[in-house]
C-alpha cells in the first residue's frame, strides 16, 4: 500500500485507438462548453474526428482550411455565407478554426458554439489534445 494518495483518472473514456480517442476529446469538450459542433478535420476538407450533428461537421471541416487562411473580410464573409446557408442560424462570432500543424500535416479544429472565453479554453484544451494523442500514435509506430 503506498503512502502517497492515487489522483482519481480525470478521462473517464479511453481508447487506444487514435481516431476513437479524438472523437473522445472532441465530445468531452463539446459536451462540458455546450457547443453546437466540433470538428477535426484535414486540409482536404475531410473529417478525422467531431462531435455534433454530422451533417454540420462535414460542412465546418469542408470549409475550416478557407475560414483559416482567410485575412480578406470580404472573402471570409462570403465563406460564412455559404457556411451559414447549410448551418442556418451560424454567425461570424459563433464559428472559430484554429490552423494547428502535427508532424508537418495541417489540421483544422473548427467549433460552433456561443462566444466567449470558455469558447476559447475548450479550443485550447482540444489543441493540447489532439498533439497529445497524435504523438502517442507517433511513438507507437515507431
Amino acid at each position: 500500500m503506498s503512502a502517497f494518495p492515487v489522483p482519481p483518472e480525470r478521462r473517464y473514456r479511453r481508447s487506444h485507438q487514435p481516431l476513437t480517442a479524438l472523437t473522445y476529446q472532441l465530445e468531452h469538450i463539446f459536451e462540458k462548453e455546450k457547443l453546437r459542433n466540433f470538428t477535426l478535420g484535414d486540409s482536404n476538407g475531410l473529417i478525422i474526428a467531431s462531435a455534433g450533428n454530422p451533417v454540420e461537421s462535414e460542412v465546418l471541416a469542408a470549409y475550416a482550411p478557407m475560414l483559416a487562411k482567410s485575412v480578406a473580410r470580404r472573402f471570409r464573409q462570403q465563406v460564412l455565407s455559404r457556411v451559414e446557408s447549410m448551418m442556418p442560424g451560424i454567425t461570424p462570432e459563433s464559428v472559430h478554426v484554429r490552423q494547428i500543424t502535427v508532424d508537418g500535416q495541417s489540421l483544422y479544429l473548427a467549433l460552433a458554439g456561443r462566444p466567449g472565453i470558455y469558447r476559447d479554453v475548450g479550443l485550447y484544451r482540444a489543441i493540447t489534445g489532439v498533439r497529445r494523442i497524435l504523438a502517442q500514435q507517433n511513438q507507437s509506430a515507431a
